[in-house]
């Protein structure tokens, strides 16, 4: 059985200061206001009605922080699991007034006073939840800091190598055997993160690359996005089982256009669940298709749904990747999320500007012109 709730990281700026709202429960534990979803809501909508119910608060979404997965065994002993969406609240209106059957108290705290209390006695799971808000409103703790990794996805910095940073791809239909064992070789030769390929290729890129560093990485859904999700969740565990280690899927893009968001998010679920850990899986939002606003809600819906990229184009679909797309992605996930910049990226100037903007790696047909000097190929993506 599944539940889902959401909730929020709250905050206010009073006289130029900033104040981190925090709830205490009726066992004593520092929290955050949360609940469940109730029928017909959307996943902010819930959010923003249990922090108005148990704080007394109106706010606004921010972005989304984070989700919390965990099981837990119900009164009637059947295992539960319980999936907790938080999102960076800031207040709007409302006095604070603590929803007396449900928690003891409710009170705005200074940024360090606020982690100070969830250290001591806050629950383990709201750690990050609230780390990542402090992040995200430039205080985070300096201890935090200190010890914080530069990011789960390795960042480009200028004078190094590009080569680790590109997916060499060659996804055209009319590739043969011949062109995929080129390619393998030249990720070889160049030292490319890995080949992506069709679903087709991928035990034979596996094969050729057996023993190397290089990966094999498979799109699924591809170009359109508009297969049945049984099907998608199919092809992805497909590939992984023939050697892929990382999945490229394309989201239902006309359900993204048409805002149903539970159909986008079960869509993209379902491929994550289907690998059950034994690939990444970077999602393809199509941004050339969409609105800055629904860019957005792909980047939320793909983090909510467990997966480990967002990603910007097929190179199939109208336009391709850009500077702007890629900032509006990496403000748009959390820094657990990595950006792919794919489609047009064909010179070195290009993916530069890309990895310069917050991508973590490059989908691109013209690896060997990015690395290599060379003059990109006719007809490269």
């Amino acid at each position: 059985m599944n539940e889902i709730s959401a909730g929020g990281v709250v905050y206010r700026r009073r006289d130029g200061m900033l104040e981190i709202q925090l709830i205490q429960d009726r066992f004593g534990k520092m929290t955050l206001a949360k609940g469940k979803m109730e029928p017909g809501e959307t996943i902010e909508q819930t959010a923003l009605r249990e922090i108005r119910e148990e704080t007394g608060i109106a706010g606004r979404i921010v972005a989304p922080l984070s989700v919390v997965r965990y099981q837990y065994e119900s009164a009637d002993r059947a295992a539960v699991q319980k999936e907790v969406h938080y999102f960076l609240v800031e207040a709007d209106e409302g006095a604070l007034k603590a929803q007396e059957e449900e928690i003891a108290g409710v009170a705005w705290h200074t940024p360090e006073e606020s982690w100070r209390l969830q250290r001591e006695g806050g629950y383990d799971t709201n750690e990050e939840v609230l780390l990542e808000a402090l992040r995200r409103l430039g205080c985070e703790p300096p201890e935090a800091k200190a010890s914080r990794p530069d990011g789960r996805f390795p960042i480009w910095r200028p004078g190094q190598s590009m080569a680790p940073f590109i997916d060499h791809t060659l996804l055209k239909a009319e590739a043969r055997a011949e062109d995929i064992a080129k390619l393998c070789r030249e990720a070889l030769e160049y030292g490319f993160y890995s080949v992506c390929v069709n679903g087709s290729w991928v035990r034979m890129c596996r094969e050729q690359l057996s023993g190397t560093q290089v990966k094999v990485c498979a799109v699924v859904g591809f170009p359109l996005g508009a297969a049945a999700t049984r099907a998608k969740a199919f092809e992805a565990a497909a590939a992984v089982e023939d050697g892929a280690s990382e999945i490229d899927m394309v989201l239902p893009v006309g359900r993204l256009l048409e805002r149903n968001y539970d159909a986008v998010e079960r869509d993209i679920a379902s491929v994550v669940q289907a690998v059950q850990g034994g690939a990444l899986v970077k999602v393809i939002l199509e941004t050339g298709a969409l609105p800055d606003e629904l860019k957005r809600e792909a980047c939320r819906l793909t983090e909510a749904a467990g997966a480990d990229y967002v990603k910007t184009s097929t190179g199939f679909g109208p336009g391709g990747a850009t500077e702007a797309d890629i900032r509006l992605m990496r403000e748009s996930v959390s820094p657990h999320l990595g950006v792919k910049a794919s489609g047009g990226v064909r010179t070195a100037e290009a993916a530069a500007a890309m990895l310069l903007a917050g991508a973590n790696r490059i989908g691109t047909s013209s690896g060997v012109a990015i690395v290599g000097g060379k003059p990109p190929a006719e007809g490269g993506y």
